[in-house]
């Protein structure tokens, strides 16, 4: 596997911060992995609107800032996730959400997502797709399981429904039968990389046979599952097959910079200790 001193820039596309310890961050470091975006972590059940908003400032205000603190360029995305929409305290919710969205290193809403397709999960996530629209914010959506053909075309409703630009858009969960759908209609579909040889082998063979175009790899590591070097074990397996440079760079980490409005010079800024600042690019 590549080292320290390969060239280009991952970006994971969805990393969880809860488990994360300060090695961590430093293996992702030397083996490539310069950023991610973190997004709002799988709620409980028995979550409050004070659940939440505790959620939100964990986030922004602790993970993130901790992870730069060690160098590593963490982006995060907030929202009211289906799983997390509390009996009282919506409408305050949504009221503060857009504050929360202005704030450093916030860089999308998420992650979103029609829940089991109840009515006011539904409607929790159109008020929040037509939020992002109003303030162009990129937008983290996930499509909930058996996450077939079937979830992916109602999702797709949805954000059209929205008339949120398709470049700004992210579809989590995505897999082989649900890529050319989502691509079809300007979305980019993130592809989840396991633990295991065989769950990277298939998003692999998605790009050999369909190109880089619309898909951003990411590991769903940090929270006690998944490999947190997914990344450049896959950039790895890649480049031995003989693909691009510039194909692995754009499925692990630039087709997702591109949706979030992020350059990858201002992950490797942002990453550094030296940071003084964080900078986005315009939307």
């Amino acid at each position: 596997m590549t080292g320290a001193g390969a060239p280009g820039t991952f970006f994971d596309a969805h990393l969880q911060a809860e488990a994360l310890r300060a090695r961590d961050l430093t293996d992702l470091r030397f083996f490539g992995v310069a950023g991610a975006l973190v997004p709002l972590p799988a709620g409980r059940p028995s979550s409050t609107a004070a659940d939440l908003r505790r959620a939100w400032e964990d986030l922004a205000v602790g993970a993130l800032g901790r992870m730069r603190q060690r160098g590593f360029a963490a982006f995060g995305a907030l929202s009211v996730p289906p799983d997390r929409i509390p009996a009282r305290g919506l409408e305050a919710l949504l009221a503060e959400l857009p504050d929360w969205l202005s704030r450093p290193r916030i860089s999308a809403i998420g992650p979103v997502g029609a829940g089991s397709g109840s009515p006011r999960e539904e409607e929790v996530l159109s008020r929040q797709l037509e939020m992002a629209r109003e303030l162009r914010v990129p937008v983290l959506l996930e499509v909930p399981p058996p996450r077939g053909p079937r979830q992916v075309r109602r999702a797709i409703a949805l954000l059209q429904e929205s008339a949120l630009p398709p470049e700004r858009v992210l579809v989590d969960g995505t897999d082989a039968r649900t890529v050319r759908l989502l691509r079809a209609v300007g979305y980019v579909a993130v592809l989840s990389l396991s633990a295991g040889g065989g769950e990277i082998d298939a998003p692999l063979r998605i790009v050999r046979s369909l190109g880089p175009e619309g898909i951003a790899f990411a590991s769903h590591a940090g929270d006690g599952t998944g490999d947190l070097l997914a990344l450049p074990r896959a950039a790895d397996r890649m480049a031995r097959a003989g693909l691009s440079a510039a194909v692995i760079r754009r499925v692990c980490g630039r087709n997702a910079l591109e949706v979030l409005g992020i350059a990858p010079a201002d992950v490797r800024d942002a990453g550094a200790p030296s940071a003084r600042s964080d900078r986005r690019t315009s939307r």
